[in-house]
């Protein structure tokens, strides 16, 4: 019998005892039954009857019967023998079942021990090659669909950001391309014109500046900050001494000049005269050396805090470079480092103003080459000054000196210098290490650009750092945080954002700078490392028309698309390829199914990254100010968007000048040196040191001279009859007369003449202002608030506000009101929140007297004083001589044309030279000719309204004539509009016009 046979025998001995045991009572129940017992119910005595009565037990019972047939008493069936035959059949067959199971168990243990001995080398191998279909299917089919998925979505962050950013960035930088007016309305100095007399110092002794030591807290002579800071605006440099030690100096320039052996042709930096002369960018850790110089100047705490003074906290750094000069170079042309239609001197809140530090690694003497200065040179706007610095120039080692290795030369940008011929024949290399700094952009808020000309050259990955980035160069600037802080993508948590390398090459692309003319364009396609890795197909078109913008917009749009493409044809392949196998496998592992899902979640996880990435784009301050179009935005209101607002800026003038004077008709003209200039369009705290720019104008040194010796006599002759007060306005009036005009700015930044009632007012008011005091600062603050209104652009859209705050700073401005304001006086708040003055001394009190050594006026001998600070001028009484500038009889034509003296013969008799490029002679396009002194006139400025003689100069050799003319308004750039008597109206520069006799 087998196992199953066994298991329904037991199975059906179970089946016959349950009914046994349910429908046969026992026999403990008959026996209650007979001992008067509740006996069952009646359906349990049918049922049993039934049962017991039924074909499975009647052979038991007829049996029974016939034994005992004689008997007259109940059968009664012993179901007791029955159950437990049942019960020990079933325990009996249970017991050898069990058995059995038991047996099969330990042989089943011992087959599988043994299958898993022999098969254990086979599982290891199945394992081995789960894991390898899964590593080939991760790296042959999900990553290359990430890494291609991520390529389009990265091509289409740089396709969005480009159109709708970057693109704009170029729109909005472009200076003169499409609108040349913004050369006049953006004016803020003016085109000034400059000769020897401009040169502010013949040695480099005076712009060497002392290092602050750290236990002077006097703040006494050129280790003052403030001081040295007026040094390099008065002369445009001056020379920090001791920046980096002898160690670092040798060390940086022995790597220089092995790097200078190794330079490839995308390395090197075009120079002039490029002959025995290197230059290349540096990265801040292609070498330690770099990095321990960076952190060593960057520790200085003098040249920081000059630094700060002139860019504001925290500068960026615009280039890192090196020059090397070897014997036998020859020198290099006289020039300044940026263009004149593209400076701050002009134009200070549209181009940043920069200064380079120069910084010699070795001992530097003059037969070295060392570099040629021109100092005060940074306010001219002369097209070529190369004349005025061969002669009043000098080199940066003084007269048989040395420039030491590791003085740093801090020089304006705008300043004129040449690097000089290195004489000597078998002398060392010089090597100069040169850094950049500009102002950190403030987009929306400072809407200056780079300036033109210059090319800030630095490594690419050096975009974006500023001067804190200097101090831990080994850390911050380098991989892979230097290329992620150039591109503008990231940068540490409490670091400033500098320049970076879009935003720049944005700025230089629309306005066809160094590096990005079309020419480069080409060179950058045909020759270029980076343009030849790019396939010819996907390069963009090279018009001339679009140039760089046009080429990286399609370049970025036809790498786009080739991505879609390629993405595209990947999926399709691997989706054939896990269909194909699915149908080998009749679709019992789903794969295709599983490829797809497995897609679909890594690119959903690329598409929220991608999100996050362009959130956070669109939360930059850059972002924010090119949808709000305010980066690069005209700081001023054209002239040409305001002539249908006439009335509004009738309201605006009278609040808007600056000053406490009257309003009248204001004529424009063209300034000159010795004018007093009193501007508004510097008044802004976003261009750092410049808001003091007008301060260094040659007529505003005097004025502020005289201010500063008048002003506190002035205040304190306040009690004095008022005929003391009088005296000193007068004076003071009459050397302004004597010397020149003072002179403002209108609402579009064209200069005009104050006329003598306004004079009177802003001498008194500077009188009791003073210089350098806290009025004065009070009041310059109010300016700059003053100007952001008329001019900033969040006040543009809403001319009712712009009322409003003009006026209510006009009421705060005139709380320091010049006839009210008196020496001891201060300025209180009141109660009600309004300002009123206050006396801070009694009644009895009295004013000191100011005593000098001389006992007597300094009025009886200022004319001593006077000559100190006064220009070489005819107008003042003087008889003329050398510089001076006059007007005389030119060509015998009667009309008298302004010209300088070059030197004096006699005493009535003298050459001239006539500034006008009549004649190309000699002289480079000027005239000089023979005057007699007696015969000529004090100069004099031209205004709106004269009337004037126009010189005819239509040909060279044609004969002197003059037309007489109206002049009409006249603009900066020295340039004027006149009506001549047929009312035809021509543009004609300063030089061709005089006064009409």
């Amino acid at each position: 019998m087998n196992k199953k046979q066994k298991s329904l025998v037991v199975s059906d001995l179970k089946v016959l005892r349950d009914h046994i045991l349910r429908y046969c009572p026992p026999p403990r129940q008959q026996q209650q039954q007979q001992q008067g017992q509740p006996a069952m119910t009646s359906s349990a005595s049918s049922s049993f009857t039934s049962y017991c009565s039924s074909p499975l037990l009647v052979g038991t019972a007829t049996t029974a019967a016939v034994h005992k047939k004689n008997r007259q008493e109940e059968v009664v069936f012993p179901y007791s023998v029955l159950l437990s035959r049942i019960n020990k059949e079933i325990k009996i067959a249970t017991a050898q079942q069990s058995d059995i199971q038991n047996s099969r168990s330990i042989v089943s243990k011992k087959k599988k021990k043994k299958k898993k001995k022999t098969n254990n080398g086979k599982t290891t191998t199945n394992y081995l090659l789960r894991m390898i279909k899964t590593m080939l299917r991760i790296f042959f089919m999900d990553v290359p669909m990430v890494m291609v998925f991520s390529l389009v979505m990265l091509t289409m962050v740089v396709k969005f950001y480009y159109n709708h950013y970057i693109s704009p960035t170029i729109d909005a930088a472009q200076w003169i391309q499409d609108d040349a007016s913004r050369l006049q309305d953006e004016f803020t100095y003016y085109a000034r014109e400059c000769d020897v007399s401009d040169v502010t110092t013949g040695s480099i002794q005076d712009v060497i500046l002392q290092q602050q030591q750290e236990h002077d807290t006097s703040g006494n002579g050129k280790n003052n900050y403030d001081e040295a800071v007026q040094v390099i605006m008065t002369h445009g440099m001056a020379v920090v001494p001791s920046l980096i030690d002898t160690n670092t100096s040798q060390e940086l320039r022995n790597y220089i000049l092995k790097r200078n052996m190794e330079l490839t042709a995308d390395e090197v930096i075009p120079l002039d005269t490029p002959q025995n002369r290197w230059s290349f960018g540096i990265h801040a850790n292609e070498h330690v050396s770099v990095a321990n110089a960076l952190s060593q100047l960057s520790s200085n705490v003098l040249l920081e805090n000059i630094l700060s003074k002139l860019l504001g906290h925290d500068p960026a750094v615009a280039e890192i470079t090196a020059i090397s000069v070897a014997p036998g170079a020859e020198a290099q042309g006289w020039h300044s480092d940026v263009k004149q239609l593209g400076n701050s001197v002009k134009y200070a809140q549209t181009f940043t103003h920069s200064y380079s530090l120069f910084l010699p690694l070795q001992d530097v003497t003059n037969v070295m080459g060392a570099t040629e200065l021109c100092p005060g040179t940074h306010y001219c706007a002369d097209e070529d000054l190369e004349d005025v610095c061969v002669e009043k120039g000098f080199q940066a080692a003084a007269d048989g000196g040395i420039w030491k290795a590791g003085d740093g030369l801090l020089m304006n940008q705008k300043m004129w210098h040449r690097g000089a011929a290195y004489t000597a024949k078998n002398g060392p290399h010089r090597v100069v290490f040169i850094i950049t700094f500009i102002s950190r952009p403030n987009f929306g808020v400072d809407h200056r650009q780079l300036s033109h000309g210059t090319y800030f050259h630095i490594h690419p990955h050096m975009y974006g750092h500023t001067w804190n980035d200097l101090k831990n160069a080994h850390v911050v600037m380098t991989w892979p945080f230097a290329p992620l802080r150039s591109l503008g993508i990231w940068k540490p948590p409490n670091a400033n954002w500098g320049w970076d390398w879009v935003t720049t090459s944005a700025t230089r692309i629309a306005n066809d700078q160094n590096g990005y003319m079309f020419e480069d364009l080409l060179d950058f396609v045909e020759s270029y490392s980076i343009g030849q890795m790019i396939p010819s197909w996907l390069h963009g078109s090279t018009a001339e028309e679009g140039g760089w913008q046009l080429y990286f917009k399609e370049t970025i749009e036809n790498i786009a698309l080739f991505a879609v493409v390629i993405y595209v044809l990947l999926f399709l392949l691997l989706m054939s390829v896990t269909l194909v196998m699915d149908l080998f496998e009749e679709f019992d592992k789903h794969r295709t199914k599983s490829y797809i899902q497995r897609t679909l979640c890594w690119n959903v996880l690329v598409l929220v990254l991608t999100h996050q990435v362009v959130m956070k784009l669109e939360s930059t301050q850059y972002a924010r100010s090119v949808r709000e179009k305010t980066i690069f935005a005209r700081p001023f209101v054209a002239k040409s968007d305001t002539t249908s607002n006439e009335h509004l800026f009738e309201d605006i003038v009278p609040i808007t000048i600056g000053r406490n004077v009257t309003i009248t008709e204001r004529l424009t003209t063209i300034p000159e040196k010795h004018d007093v200039l009193l501007g508004s369009r510097f008044a802004s705290n976003e261009i750092g040191y410049y808001r003091h720019f007008l301060n260094y104008h040659p007529g505003n040194r005097m004025w502020r001279d005289l201010i500063t010796t008048y002003s506190e006599l002035y205040r304190s002759y306040c009690r004095l009859p008022l005929i003391f007060q009088s005296y000193i306005r007068s004076t003071i009036e009459n050397d302004v007369h004597q010397n020149g005009r003072i002179l403002t700015q209108n609402y579009y930044g064209e200069w005009v003449v104050m006329n003598d009632e306004d004079v009177k007012d802003t001498v008194l008011r500077n009188l009791q202002i003073g210089i350098d005091t806290i009025h004065q600062v009070l009041d310059k603050e109010i300016d700059v608030l003053t100007a952001t209104a008329k001019h900033g652009t969040f006040m543009r859209g809403s001319p009712l506000i712009q009322i409003a705050t003009l006026k209510n700073l006009g009421d705060l401005k005139n709380i320091l009101k010049p006839e009210q304001l008196c020496s001891g006086q201060s300025i209180v708040k009141g109660h009600n929140g309004s300002f009123r003055r206050r006396n801070i001394l009694d009644s009895s009190s009295s004013f000191p007297i100011v005593r000098y050594a001389s006992q007597s006026s300094p009025l009886r001998h200022r004319s001593k004083e006077k000559r100190s600070f006064l220009p070489h001028n005819s107008r003042t009484g003087m008889h003329p001589k050398v510089g001076d500038v006059i007007l005389a009889n030119f060509r015998g034509s009667g009309y008298m044309m302004p010209c300088k003296i070059l030197f004096v013969e006699y005493d009535d008799y003298a050459v001239a030279e006539f500034k006008y490029g009549i004649s190309q002679d000699e002289y480079g396009g000027v005239e000089r000719s023979n005057v007699y002194l007696n015969k000529t006139k004090p100069f004099k400025g031209v205004k709106q309204n004269d009337r004037i003689a126009v010189l005819n100069h239509e040909c060279q050799n044609c004969p002197i004539t003059f037309e007489d003319a109206t002049l009409g308004t006249c603009y900066p750039d020295l340039t004027c509009e006149a009506v001549d008597i047929h009312g035809q109206l021509k543009s004609v520069f300063k030089d061709e016009f005089v006064l009409a006799c």
